[in-house]
């Protein structure tokens, strides 16, 4: 069986919100997609937690489908993409931004476990097809998009950017 090299284009694309909850008894945070026309504000017990609504952004999510043969990439795992605006020297997304360079657009892949205390994150293969599918058609010279996951910034409260709220990423080039 031969591999294919994946030529990504979106799909499953939903616009909505990307909601941030927070526990007032013991600082977790959560964040979800929802396709509401309002951005949910509700604050509930679930648990030991008491979740209070801190904030919400437009944003779009999707997933990617191959236009030569077919397979699906499920991004489950990723909750909105953040265009990186983050020039705090602690954190490592802005380390990165900065060795990268001027061509280079550093974007961050969101997870609903913002405080990362599952330990888990946006997925690997996630982030390549990410990178890959926002890639393939920029053919200006030292242009490109860089995503990274969310475990790479140095905190939720500090790490600053622009969520995204369409899907026309590349169409700057």
């Amino acid at each position: 069986m031969g591999s294919c090299i994946h030529k990504w284009e979106m799909a499953d694309i939903r616009y909505g919100y990307l909601v941030v909850e927070g526990c007032t008894r013991c600082k977790a945070r959560s964040s979800f997609f929802s396709t509401e026309v309002v951005a949910p504000k509700d604050e509930y017990q679930e648990g030991e937690h008491f979740w209070a609504y801190f904030g919400s952004s437009q944003a779009v999510k999707f997933n990617f489908k191959c236009t030569k043969c077919g397979k699906t990439s499920k991004l489950d795992d990723m909750v909105g993409l953040m265009m990186s605006t983050c020039e705090d020297p602690q954190c490592n997304v802005a380390r990165i931004a900065k060795k990268e360079g001027m061509g280079t657009w550093v974007y961050v892949a969101l997870c609903a476990d913002s405080t990362h205390s599952s330990g888990k994150c946006v997925s690997k293969e996630s982030i390549e097809a990410l990178n890959k599918y926002f890639n393939q058609n920029i053919k200006a010279p030292g242009k490109k998009i860089l995503i990274v996951p969310c475990i790479q910034c140095c905190s939720v409260d500090r790490c600053r950017g622009i969520v995204l709220a369409d899907t026309g990423l590349t169409e700057i080039y």
